[in-house]
């Protein structure tokens, strides 16, 4: 990022004032403002050029490039983890003797301990450096993961998947704002982005790998795996990661605070994701009883809907600064066709390719710029509201998978999609009937001339 350039080293903070060359290159793009909710854009100039107060980086570009770098890979290792029971669900069934709604369970629970601990664990843990509590997540994930790894049977393998999301919620209620922190506040979407690239490449490349190894193994194989990679990461985040606080970062508070459009947001995200889980939590009994593939191709489709989705994520970060409430409503629009198409036509192999295509890049759209919003319009510090934000990210996947796993026990999984695509539209009316007052049909950031 040639914008974040002006630190002199990796171990001490750049400071970066009003005056200097490097901040007005990188404030170029920032100096003015749409405020939402009046008729005309309105330009409002951030805090720190109204008060002429320095922006001060923790971390030199180079050194906040490497974490980030990371970061994003460890990101990659939670959402795998995350989501290996979508693929790996009529494996665990099989070894265990387990019904797929008893192993559907396993998102439930790990939902419902992240919808439980990421308040109080981003309370908890406001004032420590951003380097010792991520590092500390790591660990304790690792350690469950290793339960699991280990398990024999439903308790135990329920018990690993509680440690690795209480570790899942610590992460995820402090990453987003560390790495954001770590740049210039005009590019924190873009930031943010490619940290998503991260948990985007578990669709691309975890999760089909994962079911493909288990497939050709065993189902515990993966989490072996998953544990290596999580004692390297946790040594890794202790080396590269500047130690700061979360006030010390440069996104300790929203850009346009707004308790109202906060919870509106939060209502927008419980009923997408509680769409989103309804299916995919339940997506291989989907593409396997209706529509038709073999179990052994559930892989290369999950891997192409990744593959998309990575690109998604790539392409959203070019405009979600400019466009950070469009972006939501883009992304939610493309899910209700998404939902639409699988519950008309999921007999259709070929409209459960496009349809899982369609998925990849609508909801990686929507992974990063619900969370970029909800960042923006944090009615305090955005530790809190990323915490509350996860929380009810995952009571949305603690409602959806039962639901799912209710409907799937009593019509069967054809009418998954309907429910999810009721739910998404009324998320999608949510977002767009919000013109004017959150500005979809104008730029809310406009560069300065």
């Amino acid at each position: 990022m040639s914008s974040l350039s002006g630190a002199q080293s990796p171990d001490s903070p750049s400071n970066l004032t009003p005056n200097s060359g490097a901040y007005s290159e990188a404030t170029a793009s920032a100096s003015a403002v749409s405020v939402p909710g009046s008729a005309d854009a309105a330009v409002m100039p951030p805090a720190h050029v109204a008060t002429g107060a320095p922006i001060t980086l923790p971390a030199s570009p180079r050194r906040a490039m490497a974490a980030l770098i990371v970061l994003s890979t460890t990101a990659f290792l939670f959402v795998t983890n995350e989501i290996a029971p979508l693929g790996l669900i009529t494996l665990i069934a099989e070894d265990l003797g387990r019904t797929e709604q008893e192993i559907g369970l396993l998102t439930t629970a790990f939902a419902l301990v992240v919808v439980m601990a990421s308040v109080p664990l981003a309370r908890i843990t406001k004032r420590l450096p951003r380097r010792n509590v991520l590092a500390g997540a790591v660990a304790v994930w690792t350690i469950g993961v290793l339960v699991i790894a280990n398990s024999e049977g439903l308790a135990q393998l329920l018990a690993g998947r509680a440690i690795t999301a209480l570790a899942h919620a610590m992460f995820w209620a402090v990453v987003t704002p560390a790495v954001a922190g770590m740049f210039m506040p005009n590019v924190r979407g873009r930031s943010v982005t490619r940290l998503m690239l991260g948990a985007s490449g578990a669709g691309v490349v975890g999760l089909p790998f994962t079911v493909w190894l288990a497939q050709t193994t065993a189902w515990r194989t993966p989490f072996w795996l998953l544990a290596v990679g999580g004692i390297v990461l946790t040594v890794s985040i202790v080396i590269v990661m500047p130690n700061f606080t979360s006030e010390q970062g440069t996104a300790a508070r929203g850009e346009l605070p707004s308790m109202r459009k906060y919870l509106k947001i939060l209502t927008v995200v419980l009923l997408t994701m509680t769409g989103m889980a309804t299916t995919f939590t339940y997506i291989t009994p989907f593409i396997i009883n209706v529509g038709g593939f073999h179990k052994g191709t559930v892989p290369l489709l999950l891997a192409i809907g990744g593959v998309v989705g990575a690109f998604s994520m790539w392409l959203v970060g070019r405009f979600l600064d400019r466009y950070p409430v469009r972006s939501v409503a883009v992304g939610s629009g493309l899910l209700v066709v998404m939902w639409g198409g699988l519950a008309a036509f999921g007999t259709v192999k070929a409209v459960v390719i496009l349809m899982l295509m369609l998925q990849g890049f609508a909801f990686s759209i929507l992974v990063a710029a619900l969370v970029n919003w909800a960042m923006r319009h944090a009615p305090g510090a955005t530790d809190a509201a990323v915490a509350t934000y996860a929380s009810v990210f995952n009571s949305g996947n603690v409602v959806g998978s039962l639901l799912g796993g209710a409907i799937l026990a009593t019509w069967g999984p054809s009418w998954l999609p309907l429910v999810s695509m009721v739910l998404t539209a009324a998320a999608a009316f949510l977002v767009w009937r919000s013109r004017p007052g959150l500005g979809i049909w104008r730029r809310s950031v406009s560069r300065a001339s």
